[in-house]
């Protein structure tokens, strides 16, 4: 079984939620990120380059799958089925493409998609 992350999950994290630091640690040899999920968790500011730094090594920990043609055109998919923003379609296109379960808190995000997802928290 292997998952994908969302950014939010890697985001509660961050926040120190622990549930979402549970899962990740149980599970990250069997999580991967999109490179979407890496520039928007870095896309945050940061209090200092040292957090910054820790956080780019987290991220880096991960799998981190780019976006391929075979993701663009799962994403053509998708946006016939219903209207998705660009970086959730990514997302959601590469864990379909791939055939990983989409971990999220954001599940509305993804409905009406063929997509498997989880919910941790």
């Amino acid at each position: 079984m292997k998952y994908l992350l969302d950014s939010n999950i890697i985001i509660y994290h961050l926040n120190g939620d622990e549930v979402a630091t549970e899962f990740i640690l149980k599970n990250i040899d069997f999580s991967a990120i999109s490179r979407i999920t890496y520039i928007e968790v870095l896309s945050y500011d940061f209090a200092d380059n040292e957090k910054r730094t820790a956080v780019i090594e987290l991220l880096e920990s991960f799998d981190i799958i780019d976006t391929n043609k075979a993701i663009a055109v799962q994403c053509l998919k998708n946006r016939k089925i219903r209207t998705i923003k660009v970086p959730d379609n990514i997302i959601a296109a590469t864990a379909q493409v791939n055939d990983y379960i989409l971990v999220t808190q954001n599940i509305d995000d993804f409905k009406g998609l063929d997509i498997q997802i989880k919910t941790i928290l």
